[in-house]
């Protein structure tokens, strides 16, 4: 039954007469419904359970003396994108609906459980692309016995109590109605790009036709009248076979402090594994999805937008000179400090808003020393830049770089390191270009997402 830490059954206690408890004797404090956790719509709790992606507690305490209580468990585990062995994150989810008759007496409260349905290992709507979907197992059966514990609701709390622990509910926090606003904030509003964006279209329905882009990359763009517009482009090569997949949605976006619900009214997904002429397309498969966003701003006036869920974090750059890269109650864009110079940007009042024309970047053949506790590595990569964006990969026969990601003006590089057992590691990259030459210090990330000994890189070019 409701164990304060568990909230499931122990066996052979002691059963309590089958007939619900009269009304007179559930006091008014009691009633109601009480959560722990995320909180999700109602009916989450009761037959969508997809909709939930994250731990949760729920019990609805009825005036008659019955009760729901809900729990959702949720685990996440590392998989790989189709065939190409691209890491990925991927979530299952638990869930326990039990349902039964309670009664109180002074501060006890005694649970009789009725019946238990379970779902396990079952997919949340909401799920990385590539993971593998399940449809879960379900078990359903009657049950009899009983849990005493003590209870208190205090400052709109309510807390059980037993031997083994303690475990504390929350009433529904209301909805708030505040006044519509009358636009999206500027802060927000406008364009927002992620990874190497590709300066053409991804794909050419007409033509069948892909971008020769690298790596994953996403287009953010939100208006004032809260319609968005999202095109995101994951790309994978692994010893010659090259796989992409292009998901693209729009619809509106709401506000409700820092969360931004995105609720699509259209959407498409096209991809392919190795072969070009195999394309599986699917539309209006993306359910609504809520972000927490954070937007600051780097001492080189770049705009950064953190957009986190449960299932991770994506931050985004406001390509600039674009607006509002500006200052409050100025006009004008940003200009970035030239590559390798130090210093703070400064706002042109009076200069159109469009990026200032870079005259260096990071084009060209490179040969880089990667330097780690557990010894050095050599390899030799291209690199392309169109002024900031950088996409890059390693020479032909030289596998051990499999792709190159970054901005020429703040000198940050993602770099796709194939390991012994061919494993693949990601760098991230801070440093500083110079000329011909590239100064920079990494950590490193694995395919579960573990940060592992970072190191020195140095890069000259040829």
């Amino acid at each position: 039954m409701i164990p304060a830490q568990r909230f499931l059954l122990p066996a052979l206690l002691l059963a309590l007469p089958s007939c619900a408890a009269s009304a007179a004797t559930v006091p008014a404090s009691l009633v109601g419904e009480w959560l722990s956790g995320a909180q999700y719509p109602a009916n989450v709790y009761t037959e969508d359970f997809g909709g939930a992606n994250g731990d949760s507690r729920r019990v609805v305490l009825n005036k008659d003396g019955s009760y729901v209580f809900t729990e959702f468990e949720s685990t996440y585990y590392p998989s790989s994108f189709g065939t190409t062995g691209y890491p990925i994150t991927c979530q299952m989810m638990d869930v326990t609906v039990e349902r039964g008759t309670f009664s109180v007496s002074g501060g006890k409260i005694t649970f009789k459980t009725a019946k238990i349905d379970r779902v396990g290992a079952y997919s949340p709507d909401r799920l990385n692309n590539g993971c593998r979907r399940n449809s879960g197992t379900r078990t359903s059966k009657a049950e009899s016995g009983s849990d005493t514990m003590t209870w208190a609701v205090a400052a709109g709390k309510l807390t059980f109590r037993t031997e083994g622990g303690s475990a504390t509910y929350v009433r529904r926090t209301p909805v708030q109605s505040p006044a519509a606003p009358t636009g999206l904030s500027a802060d927000l509003r406008g364009e927002w790009h992620s990874g190497a964006v590709s300066p053409v279209e991804y794909y050419n329905t007409a033509t069948g036709k892909w971008a020769e882009a690298s790596g994953t990359s996403v287009i953010l763009r939100m208006k004032a009248d809260f319609t968005y517009e999202r095109t995101g482009l994951l790309v994978v090569t692994t010893y010659g076979c090259t796989s992409k997949l292009l998901v693209q949605e729009k619809g509106r976006v709401t506000v409700n402090g820092a969360a931004l619900t995105f609720t699509p009214t259209t959407s498409s997904s096209t991809g392919y594994t190795c072969s070009p002429s195999k394309v599986s397309s699917a539309k209006n498969n993306v359910k609504p999805y809520t972000e927490r966003a954070l937007v600051k701003v780097n001492t080189d006036g770049q705009h950064v937008l953190s957009l986190s869920s449960g299932s991770g974090e994506t931050l985004f750059n406001r390509p600039l000179g674009t607006p509002p890269e500006s200052q409050p109650g100025r006009s004008g864009a940003v200009t970035p400090p030239p590559p390798g110079e130090g210093g703070t940007t400064t706002p042109s009042a009076g200069t159109p808003s469009s990026a200032v024309p870079a005259k260096w970047n990071a084009r060209g053949k490179w040969d880089a020393v990667i330097t780690t506790p557990a010894g050095t590595v050599r390899v030799r990569f291209d690199m392309d830049d169109d002024e900031p964006r950088i996409l890059g990969s390693g020479f032909s026969g030289d596998d051990a770089v499999g792709w190159i990601q970054g901005n020429s003006a703040t000198g940050t590089l993602k770099i796709g390191l194939e390991v012994e057992g061919d494993r693949e590691v990601e760098l991230n990259v801070t440093g500083k270009f110079d000329g011909n030459s590239y100064n920079g210090r990494f950590t490193t990330t694995n395919a579960g997402g573990e940060t592992l000994e970072g190191g020195t890189i140095t890069m000259t070019r040829r």
